[in-house]
């Protein structure tokens, strides 16, 4: 037969505001560790993109500072393909003609305003006399070369009594010692010229 036991109610000595769950007292540790490493992680991963997003700004700073030189370089061209008198038609083949400053050339004409195609504020006058811009213009072979037409153009065309004269442009900036990029360009150059008893 069973016999009934009457159990006493559970008593408490605090109230229900004062209760604390009483958790095991040996800790092993573990979920500090895994903390730290995913600190680590994560600090690893931000300097990385740190360091990425470093070398991406200083490849865009060098593509720009390489396309501003190609147009200082381009711009000088451009100015000495304006002027037909740089263009030395009664020259042999090899004859060149250079800057004012330049030497061993023919000829030392060319005079044009490059800073006007650059026209940066920011530089010194010192750090103007830094930078190097050459350019020069050589006649090419043949002497004379005839003026390329269409076939059935030779009936009507007066490109038979034209020959041209070739020429070739180097230009060259160089701006590396304050970090401004370098370019050289090197252009061809078609004078037309009457042919003799024209």
């Amino acid at each position: 037969m069973l016999k009934m036991v009457s159990a006493s109610p559970l008593t408490y000595s605090k109230t229900a505001s004062q209760r604390v769950a009483c958790a095991p007292r040996h800790h092993s540790g573990t979920v500090i560790v895994i903390a730290l490493i995913f600190l680590l992680l994560t600090g690893l991963i931000s300097v990385s993109a740190m360091h990425t997003s470093i070398f991406e700004a200083k490849m865009a700073t060098n593509e720009q500072l390489k396309e501003e030189a190609f147009q200082i370089t381009q711009g000088v061209v451009n100015a000495l393909t304006t002027d037909i008198n740089y263009f030395v038609v009664a020259g042999d083949v090899g004859y060149r003609i250079c800057a004012t400053s330049k030497s061993g050339c023919n000829a030392n004409t060319i005079d044009i305003d490059w800073w006007s195609t650059f026209n940066d504020e920011r530089l010194t006058s010192a750090e103007k006399s830094a930078i190097a811009l050459s350019y020069d213009i050589t006649r090419k072979a043949p002497l004379f070369a005839p003026i390329p037409f269409r076939s059935h153009e030779d009936a009507v065309s007066s490109a038979k009594a034209y020959s041209a004269a070739l020429f070739e442009i180097n230009a060259e900036f160089d701006g590396t010692a304050l970090r401004l990029g370098h370019s050289a360009i090197a252009q061809g150059v078609a004078i037309k010229v009457a042919n003799a008893g024209q």
